[in-house]
């Protein structure tokens, strides 16, 4: 297992040796190579921060309390008590039938029409 301080480091270490690489390697191959270190160490780098805000957002939200995965060290399956019940079909309003709704206003065409 490689060491917390030189696992955080990792990403700056694939963009410096690929600005080396891009900078010493006069070949196209060295400069691609080159290329794929910088935008693999970015990738990294920003993967690796957005896991941290999105886990400083999770334990402020969950008030400091360990999830059960930290308490674990696995994610436990829930169990279907756990899990909210479906709405059932007597909790819904009935849908309004075409027999319950008023008939509309009919037009009287037998009246000549009034012009100005």
């Amino acid at each position: 297992m490689i060491p917390k301080p030189l696992y955080q480091l990792l990403p700056y270490g694939y963009i410096v040796l690929g600005l080396v690489a891009i900078i010493s390697l006069e070949n196209r191959w060295g400069n691609l190579s080159g290329l794929i270190l910088i935008v693999a160490g970015i990738v990294v780098h920003q993967l690796r921060a957005r896991n941290r805000a999105h886990n400083k957002l999770f334990h402020k939200i969950n008030h400091g309390r360990p999830t059960q995965s930290e308490l674990h060290g696995a994610a436990e399956p829930r169990s279907r008590r756990s899990m909210p019940e479906p709405a059932s079909r007597r909790s819904m309003p009935e849908p309004v039938s075409r027999r319950s709704m008023p008939e509309p206003r009919s037009v009287r065409t037998d009246r000549p029409s009034r012009r100005v």
